[in-house]
């Protein structure tokens, strides 16, 4: 063999043992379990909207909603967005604080009453949707709408 294959191969075996030695182990990858989700508060209607007249004749809805979550909900809102027609005018926007804007706990429910100050019957209200806006433990802000 020649002197010069000689040292070649001696410097491929050197690289390679260094190669060898130097590389780390490959670990496994293992994943991490799923983590669980975070519980939330969830708002929904219950029972009939109630739609009354205050001391003072302004249209008045009346209800109930209830914490069907896991969590407890802050700041429960509901607005009920009042429509002369089939949803394309808007004549008014009544808010009730359902548990006067207390923390509503899983399970509990609460009464609402929103007033439409801006309408003088109920005969004027064609049609409306309410929405129920809460904040959650992050402070993130949730929102459901109904349409009736």
């Amino acid at each position: 063999m020649k002197k010069k294959t000689k040292i070649n191969l001696w410097m491929i075996v050197f690289v390679m043992t260094l190669l060898f030695f130097t590389c780390e182990e490959e670990t496994p990858f293992t994943p991490s379990p799923p983590t669980p989700p975070e519980p939330e508060a969830y708002f929904v209607i219950t029972g009939d909207i109630k739609r009354t007249y205050t001391s003072y004749h302004s249209p008045q809805f009346e209800g109930k909603v209830k914490n069907t979550g896991d969590a407890t909900g802050y700041n429960v809102m509901v607005e009920i967005t009042c429509y002369s027609d089939d949803y394309t005018t808007i004549i008014d926007n009544a808010h009730g604080f359902p548990g006067n804007l207390g923390n509503i706990e899983p399970g509990q429910k609460a009464t609402f009453e929103a007033v439409a100050f801006e309408c003088d019957s109920h005969d004027q209200i064609k049609t409306y949707d309410v929405t129920i806006t809460w904040l959650t433990k992050s402070g993130a802000k949730m929102r459901m709408v109904y349409q009736f």
